[in-house]
């Protein structure tokens, strides 16, 4: 008798290149749609030459460690060439990847589709609410495979609502409520996101040089009102990292930051701009607010820890390749040290907050059942092991400990070189050499 036998593996992908795909993609993006939250997207693909074309939707995203592209909130796909419908099959294994067969003669696929994005929190993060929205790019983009994403150029536009604002480190032009962003590179616009709202002020940060900037959306107008004494210690933050890395990494910076208590919640770290996502109270509520103010100081130190420099397995060069995260206990790790750190130099913490902060964390690795049989380092796979759901026994099975243990180690590591110098050298001394030395991003 017979028995089973595998089918042939199907075709693979194309191995990405690093050349130059041949034109720009021009890609559209309706964002009008607030009461539905549904981004509708054109774009328009050059093609090298016709037969076999693999489009790809980004799966694996820097900041989230992990395949955590919504696919399933990807809808409507139509593509075409001039007057022609083209069919297109979903790989059978690569659900993220769009075959398409390209006639003779094409030289430009026309695709639309439609983000539909949630609608409720059980659907996932909410990023369009009625008064603000979060558009992150790789949610509403597809590419070529083949090409590295730093060779693969774009041209991108966005409609907003009528009168709404925005914040993004990606430079724009406006006409109305349509905005054509300077041409970039694939990795440069899906590090790029975009917050924009009705209600929006845009605040300077450091008032020498003009590049740092905090872009703040909000549920009500009166969210906004930030007092000076609020914003001191935002403007301090940016001068205590001049002091602690010593050179800028960015021409400017802008932090995008929603005040709602509609929109979901983030913390994501870019090279240019970081979202921060809080409570809709964060300024009118201040001094309940006091645990909050960490997050900016973590995500603004990617800047140079995660971004500027990175490491070596955490960098890939399209997004369908797997990010493998060895280093998240110094990319996470030692950034979650400089957040607290900063925060209490910057006045967002008092010294007493910061301490207190840290010893509830010795505290609580003191007794967490779960180091007796899983080392720190083996939780720098948990983004991709448990996509960040919530776990029953956290103690015993550990989750992403890498962040708040890894804290400990760099906490250690600075007691150690300040005890060993004699007090003469710190591991600001380390940031100065490491991260303030002059390279091209990503080094």
């Amino acid at each position: 008798m017979t028995k089973p036998q595998p089918t042939a593996e199907p075709t693979s992908i194309a191995t990405a290149r690093d050349v130059d795909f041949p034109g720009h993609i021009q890609l559209e993006v309706d964002a009008s749609d607030v009461q539905r939250g549904i981004f509708r997207v054109r774009q328009r693909i050059p093609v090298p030459a016709s037969g076999p074309l693999t489009l790809l939707y980004p799966k694996w995203l820097p900041g989230y460690h992990a395949p955590q592209a919504e696919i399933a909130l990807f809808a409507g796909l139509e593509v075409s060439a001039g007057d022609a419908d083209l069919p297109w099959t979903r790989d059978l294994v690569e659900v993220f990847a769009f075959h398409v067969d390209v006639p003779a003669g094409v030289e430009n696929l026309d695709v639309r589709f439609q983000f539909v994005s949630p609608t409720a929190p059980e659907h996932g993060r909410v990023v369009a609410t009625p008064d603000m929205l979060n558009l992150q790019w790789n949610s509403v983009v597809l590419y070529p495979a083949g090409y590295f994403s730093r060779r693969i150029q774009v041209e991108a536009a966005l409609t907003l609502p009528e009168g709404w604002s925005f914040g993004c480190a990606l430079r724009a032009s406006s006409e109305g409520d349509v905005h054509k962003f300077e041409p970039v590179a694939l990795d440069v616009l899906i590090d790029s996101p975009i917050f924009a709202g009705r209600n929006f002020r845009r605040l300077q940060l450091d008032d020498e040089r003009g590049e740092v900037h905090m872009n703040i959306v909000a549920d009500t107008p009166e969210q906004l009102a930030a007092t000076a004494e609020q914003i001191e210690p935002h403007r301090a933050l940016v001068a205590q990292a001049d002091k602690l890395f010593g050179a800028r990494h960015f021409d400017h910076f802008d932090f995008l930051v929603a005040l709602s208590d509609e929109l979901g919640k983030i913390g994501v770290e870019h090279h240019r701009s970081c979202e921060s996502g809080t409570t809709g109270d964060y300024f009118t509520a201040w001094e309940k607010n006091v645990p909050n103010r960490d997050v900016m100081s973590h995500e603004y130190v990617h800047s140079w820890n995660g971004k500027y420099r990175r490491g070596a397995d955490s960098w890939t060069p399209t997004f369908e390749r797997p990010i493998r995260n060895s280093l998240m206990w110094v990319y996470e790790g030692q950034t979650q040290y400089w957040g607290n750190v900063l925060s209490a130099r910057s006045g967002l913490w008092s010294k007493q907050h910061t301490l207190d902060a840290i010893a509830r964390t010795a505290a609580i690795y003191d007794n967490r059942a779960g180091r007796r049989w899983r080392s720190m380092s083996d939780t720098t796979r948990d983004p991709i092991i448990a996509s960040r759901r919530p776990l029953p026994w956290v103690s015993w099975q550990r989750s992403e400990d890498y962040y708040s243990e890894g804290q400990l180690v760099w906490l250690d590591v600075d007691t150690r070189i300040r005890e060993l110098s004699g007090d003469t050298r710190s591991l600001d001394d380390f940031a100065r050499a490491f991260f303030g030395a002059k390279g091209p991003p990503g080094s």
